[in-house]
């Protein structure tokens, strides 16, 4: 599944926010690490409360705007569009915008995957392995489909 998701959405970030390929690789790194490859978009076992949910597994006052933002706009918070609609969301309309400009500025895909995790992520559990291994392998779908000519 993560392969043939992760280059429709480097895609489209290439194109919402002007990213390199390895810069929307690194950030669907994030996302494939948070998710187990878009496999679990509920948290598996929560500190608190309902835990994370979603793509970037949002929590606590992000859970509920991401909820919101689904209810207004008729979405199913576990569709595709629901979850790339929020994330472009909080990059361009929130606080979390900080992270288009920071993840522009680097210039490989392990820097990539770091600063988004540390702009916009902010996990509890970092595991930068994990997160550059899925950038790796984002990065090398997307290349494969042709997605990057």
């Amino acid at each position: 599944m993560f392969r043939s998701k992760a280059p429709r959405i480097m895609a489209l970030l290439m194109k919402d926010f002007g990213f390199e390929d390895f810069q929307a690789a690194g950030i669907l790194g994030n996302l494939g690490h948070e998710t187990a490859g878009f496999r679990l978009l509920q948290e598996v076992r929560p500190r608190s409360g309902r835990g994370g949910y979603g793509w970037a597994q949002w929590t606590g006052s992000r859970r509920v705007a991401f909820e919101e933002f689904c209810l207004r706009q008729g979405l199913q918070p576990s569709s595709d569009e629901a979850n790339y609609g929020f994330l472009r969301h909080e990059l361009t309309n929130t606080s979390e915008r900080k992270a288009v400009p920071a993840v522009r500025a680097t210039r490989s895909l392990k820097e990539a995957v770091r600063v988004f995790q540390e702009e916009y992520e902010r996990a509890g559990v970092i595991n930068y392995k994990s997160r550059e291994a899925w950038a790796g392998r984002a990065l090398e779908a997307f290349l494969k489909q042709g997605a990057g000519h």
